[in-house]
């Protein structure tokens, strides 16, 4: 038995950035900076990107535990950051956040930056991130042990990015965000972006991307109808095909050591991927052909990470996709978060889970990828090893849609 205090890490937590911290980027670049703005006094404030495009509302961003076409749910979207809890600002507040959910760390990722990676002036997007990078650093040094920031670099001028990720490791970010997809005529694919890759590796600098961070909208999806909301669901297809461009193009042969963190895609989907992958390679001439030295899932188990939330579906999966590769995340304070539910999630979807499987997603994974000041002493140091498991699921039933029930058509 392990006398270390038991943990529970979540690998994908976040913070909102307030209006505010976008003010010094109009100050600099005028009304063509992003800004927070409401271009419908009927709906949350967005962040304006230029060009007539907004990025996602506000309040998507803070709304927890609601069904967001009820009447009260669209109301309360006019509030905006109104909605935000203290914890997104306030590191004491967060803390006790924290405690209240069972968690005893974060990594965090931006939430309003995501759509900065489209605007087309690249000079607003460096010194957009640039800021941040400052800002959230700032935002966690009164907790260096709880909260661990992630920098976002952009990928178009790459002296730039090699720089900035260094400056990021500097002021002690534990890895940078990049876009989960990248622009059409210019894939991941291509050698030109590999003495980033090499900085990334050299570094130990796990690159992290998160939906809804595409160089392109729609992670590089074909528009639809409104009435089709397919791009919502489908997003993890981009991402996969990232996945798949950085591993047969030979990326992850050539750095070994390099760290890409998938994030908030959920996992379910994964294991299919894999599959179809190590089916294509060995009827394709495998490594004689290839230019591969092992089977593409091979790559995956070194080279990914990714992280869930409440998929039990991925979770099924674990022994074909690696459950060393799965990173936990509570998605703290969005509006699909699990908080201040974790513990109960976390035991409902790893029942089937053995010990050492639970402390890997919970504490092992996140520990080891990000190299962070945590002491780890097996399987007991795992907070969900010590509670009971559920003998009764009530995770989803217990969700505020009592209305909707499997018989429900479709509205």
């Amino acid at each position: 038995m392990t006398t270390a205090p038991t943990l529970c890490i979540s690998a994908d937590s976040h913070i909102v950035e307030p209006a505010e911290f976008f003010e010094p980027l109009v100050k600099i670049f005028g009304e063509e900076a992003p800004h927070i703005v409401t271009p419908n006094p009927e709906e949350s404030p967005r962040l304006y990107l230029g060009d007539g495009k907004f990025g996602l509302p506000v309040a998507g961003f803070l709304q927890q535990d609601v069904d967001f076409t009820s009447p009260q749910a669209r109301e309360s979207m006019k509030l905006g950051y109104r909605l935000a809890r203290p914890g997104c600002y306030d590191t004491a507040e967060r803390l006790n956040d924290q405690d209240i959910d069972g968690i005893d760390a974060e990594v965090l990722y931006p939430s309003m930056l995501f759509n900065v990676y489209q605007i087309p002036n690249l000079d607003i997007v460096k010194t957009a991130f640039s800021l941040y990078n400052d800002w959230i650093a700032d935002y966690c040094s009164p907790e260096p042990a709880r909260l661990f920031a992630l920098g976002s670099v952009q990928l178009f001028d790459l002296d730039q990015a090699i720089a900035e990720m260094e400056r990021c490791k500097q002021i002690g970010h534990v890895g940078v965000c990049i876009p989960a997809t990248a622009p059409p005529d210019h894939l991941y694919s291509d050698p030109w972006y590999d003495r980033f890759w090499t900085a990334a590796q050299d570094l130990k600098m796990p690159l992290n991307m998160h939906i809804f961070t595409g160089a392109t909208p729609n992670h590089g999806l074909a528009d639809r109808q409104s009435s089709s909301r397919a791009n919502g669901p489908m997003a993890f297809a981009g991402a996969g095909m990232t996945i798949c461009d950085l591993i047969q193009s030979g990326v992850c042969e050539r750095f070994p050591n390099l760290k890409f963190v998938v994030t908030e895609f959920e996992t379910g989907w994964v294991a299919h991927l894999l599959r179809r992958l190590d089916w294509a390679f060995v009827p394709g001439g495998g490594t004689r052909t290839s230019g591969l030295s092992m089977l593409p899932s091979a790559y995956w188990r070194r080279n990914f990470a990714i992280t869930f939330e409440d998929d039990p579906l991925g979770i099924m999966t674990r022994d074909f996709i690696g459950a060393e590769t799965m990173l936990w995340g509570n998605d703290y304070p969005h509006g699909d978060s699990v908080f201040p539910h974790s513990q109960q999630v976390l035991g409902e979807i790893m029942t089937e889970c053995n010990p050492e499987e639970r402390w890997q997603m919970t504490v092992k994974n996140v520990v080891d990828l990000y190299d962070l000041p945590f002491e780890l002493a097996g399987p007991g140091q795992a907070r969900i090893n010590s509670l009971p498991s559920p003998t009764v699921k009530t995770w989803r039933n217990a969700m505020p849609l009592t209305e909707v029930t499997l018989g429900t058509p479709m509205r």
